[in-house]
């Protein structure tokens, strides 16, 4: 699975040791970094950054963000994976009281806000990278017929998702009707 790490880069100098522990924690919960932008940061010019780090989340099968700190950057980068339908799993250390209000207020199926310390950050990383892989979307032909098209698009604009959303919707509700 192929990672993109963001965070906050106003507290590198003094975050920069629970970073890499972050970094290595990816790897070894079965996930491949895309870029290492903490080294990158130096190396290249605000524009250059700016568009790596765009091409770098777009090859990526799910960011992990570090949200204790609240973070512009790091909030637009959750945005864009959002908006992309991107899972986001948003790590918050457990010892610090603010919260990052716009993260945590943000609605979305794809984002999982995980509170972690220095002794679960793996087991909790390694929990949410399985769930992502269980949840990740795979894609496949569906026929029907002209009516059941007609009713998915006239049920799918009442709802405001697309029909591929609404008929997960459907096919987990009948799910529990069967299990």
């Amino acid at each position: 699975m192929n990672v993109y790490f963001s965070a906050s880069s106003l507290t590198l100098s003094e975050d920069k040791d629970s970073y890499s522990r972050i970094i290595k924690v990816i790897s070894k919960s079965g996930g491949t970094l895309i870029s290492n932008w903490i080294e990158d940061k130096t190396k290249l010019k605000a524009g250059e950054l700016f568009e790596q780090t765009i091409e770098d989340i777009k090859r990526a099968d799910i960011l992990v963000a570090e949200i204790t700190y609240p973070s512009t950057g790091v909030g637009q980068q959750i945005a864009l994976a959002l908006s992309w339908k991107m899972p986001v799993i948003a790590l918050k250390r457990s010892d610090v009281d603010h919260e990052s209000r716009f993260t945590l207020g943000t609605k979305s199926q794809y984002l999982k806000i995980v509170k972690y310390d220095a002794n679960s950050l793996e087991n909790e990383l390694r929990k949410s990278f399985n769930e992502v892989k269980k949840s990740k979307y795979i894609k496949f032909n569906f026929v029907t017929t002209r009516d059941i098209s007609d009713l998915l698009e006239k049920k799918s604009k009442e709802k405001s998702m697309s029909k591929s959303e609404l008929l997960r919707e459907i096919v987990e509700e009948w799910k529990k009707l069967n299990n």
